[in-house]
């Protein structure tokens, strides 16, 4: 069997996504350098920084006459790259390189790569390539919200893309979500700073709905889940205990009571407790959440956290959503009863707010989930 053919196998799906129209490249103008210090000294080791948020695992597209790209990205480990995945078609490259990293042709299902493991980049720096491919890749990256770096001398047939440098390599910049934005980078220190206040100043909520909990039933305080982050990254996500101390393991026997198309959703589902009713009216079991913003995983705002069965089961338009980390809140969440939502159309809310996303959109927002929690609608 075929590398490619053994990949795609352990990706688990035959499906091949379609690509989207050219129209739909949405290119971003502003100048960004890609390969910044870090705020780690090379002394601290290698494997301490790997385990930070802050590294960018790449797809390194590359040809011999280009290799020394390659040394430099291996060699500055303070750029902050993790090289995922080589596509090459020079034997010399996969004969050299085979124990660095997963090494496939530039043939592979690169839709494939992108549905089913964690590819924040890919960086292009190849001399012989045709523009169709380039032109697949990059409605491939529009499609999958992934950042595309390529030669400015590979083509002159797409839209005008920004300039960045990765060492000494120039290369044009093809973005099709807000991540990188200076906008969003503020975004992201407001609600650092906002989710610290709120545990401190609120620290005795916190407390109260902890004894309430307690002295109620049985059971832990907090509930964790491993929810899908950016671009499938997986993490525990905490909660206020809103049900049964074994709600998990009724899950299965509740099933034919599902009434939801694409989530779990029991409609006063008898697992959930007392407090936990009023905790859930009030969305007050989210509180927790503020600790999954301060580590890195989430966002105030942003697209719904999902399960990692519920991202199995989603079609490759819906996976642009997880080119943004997901928040809190959203344009899904602040819906008047939310849970009555069709799934795709809660999948499409979701779509919308990446594509469409800027800093006042997301401070209208803030407001409108205050009034949700104030009136109680969110469910």
């Amino acid at each position: 069997m075929k590398k490619e053919e053994k990949m795609v196998a352990e990706r688990k799906s035959e499906r091949k996504p379609g690509f989207v129209s050219m129209g739909e490249l949405k290119m971003n103008t502003s100048v960004r350098i890609k390969a910044p210090s870090s705020s780690f000294p090379k002394s601290i080791p290698r494997i301490y920084k790997n385990k930070t948020r802050n590294i960018k695992k790449i797809m390194l597209i590359i040809d011999e006459a280009n290799i020394n790209l390659l040394h430099e990205i291996t060699n500055n480990s303070e750029w902050g790259y993790q090289i995922n995945y080589i596509l090459t078609d020079s034997n010399w490259i996969r004969n050299r390189y085979w124990t660095f990293s997963r090494i496939y042709p530039m043939s592979v299902n690169v839709a494939g790569i992108l549905r089913y493991d964690v590819i924040d980049e890919i960086i292009c720096c190849t001399s012989n390539i045709s523009n169709d491919y380039i032109k697949k890749l990059a409605l491939l990256c529009c499609q999958y919200g992934v950042t595309l770096l390529f030669m400015p001398t590979i083509t002159n047939q797409l839209p005008l893309a920004a300039h960045a440098h990765v060492g000494n390599q120039i290369f044009s910049v093809i973005e099709s979500t807000p991540i990188n934005d200076l906008a969003y980078t503020v975004k992201k220190g407001i609600e650092f700073l906002f989710s610290a206040f709120v545990l401190i100043g609120f620290s005795w909520l916190f407390a109260l709905i902890a004894i309430l909990i307690k002295s109620t039933s049985p059971g832990p305080i907090f509930f964790k889940q491993i929810r899908v982050g950016l671009r499938g990254r997986k993490f525990w996500i905490y909660k206020f205990r809103t049900m049964e101390k074994d709600a998990e393991a009724k899950k299965e026997s509740l099933e034919h009571l599902n009434q939801s198309d694409g989530l779990f959703k029991i409609y006063n589902d008898p697992r959930i407790t007392k407090v936990g009713k009023y905790l859930r009216k009030f969305n007050l079991d989210e509180l927790p959440q503020l600790f999954n913003v301060i580590t890195g995983d989430m966002c105030l705002i942003g697209p719904r956290p999902m399960l990692p069965k519920e991202v199995d089961d989603q079609k490759d338009w819906q996976l642009k959503r997880f080119s943004v980390k997901p928040g809190i809140t959203g344009l899904w969440q602040i819906q008047r009863n939310r849970n009555e939502i069709p799934f795709n159309m809660g999948m499409k809310l979701d779509k919308q707010y990446v594509e469409n996303w800027s800093f006042a959109n997301d401070i209208a927002l803030f407001f409108q989930t205050i009034w949700t929690i104030i009136s109680g609608n969110g469910r």
